[in-house]
């Protein structure tokens, strides 16, 4: 099955895989706050958002530009939905959920830990599906601009 889409569609997909990502990671998060006293809480979500800062300046940032990038640069008009990430990023990113599902379902691992993290990627996320949807408005934009 080859499901294609414009590939400005495809920036769009992206920013909303991105998005629930995001927000899957911001809730399981969430879930585990009354497991945490006030102190820790007020130290997790420091150290949370420590890490987001991190990631997206580290990591996601330059991912999602790169990635922005590519998709622009196809040939053809209508794209693979599939092609929203080259495979290495691909395989890479279902590690990351199988290994984030073990970390979360290995009993020896308290939630407290954990939180810091999942909040930290989820904001990261968060700021990259922003990028894919403020690109996607710029194409729009110069679009109708260009049909005036």
């Amino acid at each position: 099955m080859n499901l294609k889409v414009k590939k400005t569609n495809l920036i769009l997909f992206t920013g909303f895989i991105w998005l629930w990502a995001s927000f899957a990671l911001l809730h399981r998060a969430y879930t585990w706050i009354n497991l945490l006293t006030e102190n820790q809480l007020i130290i997790s979500i420091f150290i949370a958002l420590a890490l987001g800062l991190i990631k997206t300046y580290l990591i996601f940032h330059k991912l999602t530009v790169r990635n922005i990038q590519r998709i622009s640069n196809f040939t053809e008009e209508h794209v693979s939905i599939f092609k929203f990430h080259v495979v290495k990023d691909q395989v890479l990113i279902v590690l990351m959920i199988l290994f984030g599902s073990l970390l979360r379902n290995t009993p020896f691992i308290p939630k407290l830990y954990l939180m810091p993290v999942y909040i930290g990627i989820g904001l990261a996320m968060l700021y990259s599906s922003s990028l894919y949807f403020i690109f996607f408005i710029k194409i729009i934009y110069r679009l109708k601009k260009n049909r005036n």
